[in-house]
C-alpha cells in the first residue's frame, strides 16, 4: 500500500514478475477494505499516508484475530528511526528503507513469506536445500549454490559469486540423486551478506512444482 502512484505501479509489476499476486491500494480504508475479504500472505505498507497513516492501519490489523496474523513489511525513509523502533516494538516484520534496491525488497518479501522476520531478529527456520548448477550455454559450468524459490515464473536461486545479467544458462537441480536442467535468463542480480541471490526467468516451462 502506498499512495504515490508511481510507487505503487513499479512495486505491483516488479512482485507481479516476480510471481505474486498483488493486490493494491492508495489509502488506509481501501488498504482495509481489501484485507476484510482478502488474506494476504504479507502487506507492504507505507508509513506517510494521508488521512491515516500505516501505524494507524497497523493498529487495525492488529485489533481483529484473522489479521493480526498477517506479516507486514513497513516502508519508510532510512532515516526513520523513531519509526523503526516502533514497528519492532509493534511486532512488525520487517522495515524496508525508502528509497529501496527491488531485488532486496524481492528477496525481502520472499524470507518473510518463509517465515523469516527480519525486525525481530528471527530467521527462516531452512528446509533441506536444493543444490543448484548454473552452467553456460556451452555446458561450461558457472557457479553451484542452492535454489531458494521455483515456480512457473522463475526460480530464485543462492551463489557465492555474481552471473551477468541477461545471460542465457542452464539451471540444474540436483535433488535426491536426480538432476533436472531448465534453460533460463539472468534476470536480476543481488548481494546480500557475501553471497548472491539471483533471479532467472524460465523459458518455455510449465507445470513446475514450487520448492521452498
Amino acid at each position: 500500500m502506498d499512495d504515490e502512484p508511481s510507487i505503487l505501479g513499479l512495486l505491483d509489476v516488479t512482485l507481479t514478475e516476480a510471481g505474486a499476486e498483488v493486490l493494491t491500494a492508495t489509502d488506509g480504508p481501501t488498504a482495509l477494505a481489501i484485507v476484510a475479504t482478502h488474506t494476504p500472505d504479507l502487506i507492504l505498507l507505507d508509513l506517510m499516508m494521508p488521512g491515516m497513516d500505516g501505524f494507524q492501519v497497523l493498529e487495525h490489523l492488529s485489533a481483529v484475530p484473522r489479521t493480526a496474523r498477517i506479516p507486514v513489511a513497513i516502508q519508510s525513509s532510512a532515516e526513520d528511526y523513531a519509526s523503526l523502533a516502533r514497528a519492532r516494538r509493534e511486532g512488525v516484520a520487517a522495515f524496508i528503507s525508502k528509497p529501496f534496491r527491488l531485488p532486496e525488497l524481492v528477496e525481502t518479501c520472499r524470507r518473510i513469506i518463509g517465515g523469516s522476520r527480519p525486525l525481530q531478529g528471527r530467521a527462516r527456520s531452512e528446509e533441506k536445500s536444493v543444490a543448484v548448477q548454473v552452467r553456460d550455454a556451452t555446458g561450461n559450468l558457472l557457479r553451484i549454490g542452492f535454489l531458494l524459490g521455483l515456480d512457473e515464473r522463475g526460480a530464485q536461486i543462492d551463489l557465492s559469486g555474481p552471473i551477468p545479467l541477461t545471460q542465457s544458462v542452464m539451471l540444474t537441480l540436483l535433488e535426491g540423486g536426480a538432476e533436472r536442467s531448465l534453460p533460463a535468463e539472468v534476470r536480476w542480480v543481488t548481494s546480500l551478506g557475501g553471497r548472491y541471490q539471483l533471479g532467472l526467468a524460465l523459458r518455455g516451462i510449465s507445470g513446475l512444482v514450487t520448492h521452498s
